[in-house]
C-alpha cells in the first residue's frame, strides 16, 4: 500500500495514512453488522489505513460498528468522521426490516433505487448549529469508542457554512482541545470552490466527489494541493462504471491516444477499470487519499492492486484525464 505521512498521531508523530481508504456509507446500512466487521479486517490486513464514517452513515450505526472493529487498532488508524447530517431514530419495525430489506435487494438489485429513496426520509440534513456540533461529535466519540478523531468534517455542507463565525470558532475549540486533529469540510464542487477562495484557518481538510465525469476539476485541486484534499465516490455509481467501460473502449480506437497507450487499454483485463480511475483521481492532481466503497473482499484487494501497481505513466495519466474531460464523441 502507498501512504503519506499526517501529523495527526496522539504523539505528535506523523501518522501513516493510506492513499486508498475505505469507506464506511454502507456499514449498518445495505451491509449487516457481520459482513461490514469483516470487510473492515480484510482491508486493515491489506495496509489500509485511513476510515471514513460519519453520524449519519447506517441510520446511525456505522460508527458503532466502526468503534466494534477499532479495538485494539485505534493509534494504527487514520479515523474521519462527519457532522451536519442527523439520522432519524430507526427503532421498532423499521429496525427490524432492515435485514428483509438487504436479503430483497441481493435477489432484485433492481429494488435499490426504491430503498435508497425510501432511506433519504430517514435523515435530517444541512444541521450546522454549535449546538448540533457539540452532541453529534460527543455521540460520534462514543459510538466510535474513542476520545479523539483524526478529521472531523462538515458533512455535504452548504457555502454559507463558511461565514458561521460561532461554528469555525467551536471547531477550532476541538482542534486546540486534542479531541479532533483537523477540521474540515465535505460538500459538492460549487462548495468547494467557495472554500478554495475563503481558506478559513481552521478547516484544513475537505472531501468531495471525483470520478472520471469530473477530472477537470482537477486544476482547482492542483491549486490547492497543501490542503489535506480526498475523494469519494470514484467510480461514480453503477451509472459512471458503464460509461467509464464505453469511454475506455471508445479510446482504444482513437487516434488521439498514442498507440502504446491506447494497448494498455485492455478491456478484458479487469484491473484496467481501477487502475485508471484510481490512479487518474490520485497521481498528478493534489488529492492525497481517495475512499471508495467496497464491502467485497474482491474489490478490496483490486483497489490495492491498483494503487500499489499502476501500468500508466504520469504523462498517459495526463492523457487519460484530457481525453475523458474531452467527452464521448458525437
Amino acid at each position: 500500500m502507498r501512504y503519506f505521512s499526517l501529523r495527526t498521531s496522539r504523539s505528535g508523530d506523523a501518522a501513516q495514512c493510506s492513499e486508498l481508504g475505505f469507506g464506511c456509507a454502507a456499514i449498518g446500512g445495505r451491509v449487516s453488522k457481520k459482513d461490514s466487521l469483516a470487510a473492515l479486517g480484510a482491508a486493515y490486513e491489506r495496509g489500509l489505513t485511513l476510515y471514513d464514517t460519519a453520524r449519519s452513515y447506517g441510520y446511525g450505526e456505522s460508527e458503532g460498528v466502526v468503534g466494534e472493529f477499532l479495538r485494539g487498532r485505534r493509534e494504527s488508524v487514520v479515523l474521519c468522521t462527519k457532522f451536519g447530517i442527523l439520522p432519524a431514530r430507526a427503532g421498532g419495525w423499521k429496525q427490524r426490516l432492515k435485514p428483509a430489506a438487504r436479503a430483497a435487494v441481493k435477489m432484485f438489485p433492481g429494488l435499490r433505487k426504491a430503498v435508497r429513496r425510501q432511506a433519504g426520509d430517514q435523515f435530517l440534513d444541512g444541521q450546522f448549529s454549535v449546538e448540533v456540533l457539540r452532541e453529534s461529535f460527543e455521540t460520534s466519540l462514543r459510538e466510535l469508542k474513542t476520545d479523539y478523531v483524526d478529521m472531523l468534517l462538515l458533512h455535504a455542507a452548504p457555502a454559507a457554512v463558511l461565514e458561521q463565525d460561532e461554528l469555525m470558532a467551536a471547531l477550532e475549540r476541538l482542534v486546540e482541545s486534542g479531541k479532533v486533529r483537523m477540521a474540515g469540510i465535505s460538500g459538492d464542487h460549487a462548495v468547494m470552490e467557495a472554500y478554495f477562495a475563503k481558506r478559513p484557518k481552521m478547516l484544513t481538510t475537505a472531501q468531495f466527489a471525483m470520478n472520471p465525469s469530473s477530472l477537470g476539476f482537477a486544476e482547482k485541486t492542483r491549486a490547492n494541493s497543501d490542503l489535506l484534499l480526498v475523494a469519494n465516490h470514484p467510480f461514480g455509481g453503477p451509472a459512471g462504471a458503464a460509461g467509464l467501460r464505453s469511454r475506455i473502449a471508445e479510446l482504444r480506437l482513437s487516434a488521439e491516444l498514442p498507440e502504446t497507450l491506447r494497448e494498455k487499454l485492455d478491456a478484458s483485463d479487469s484491473q484496467l477499470e481501477p487502475e485508471v480511475v484510481l490512479n487518474c483521481i490520485l497521481r498528478g492532481t493534489g488529492i492525497s487519499a481517495v475512499v471508495p466503497a467496497m464491502m467485497q473482499v474482491r474489490h478490496i484487494e483490486s483497489n490495492v492492486k491498483a494503487v500499489e501497481a499502476c501500468r500508466f505513466t504520469p504523462e498517459e495519466l495526463d492523457r487519460l484525464r484530457a481525453a475523458f474531460g474531452r467527452g464521448p464523441a458525437v
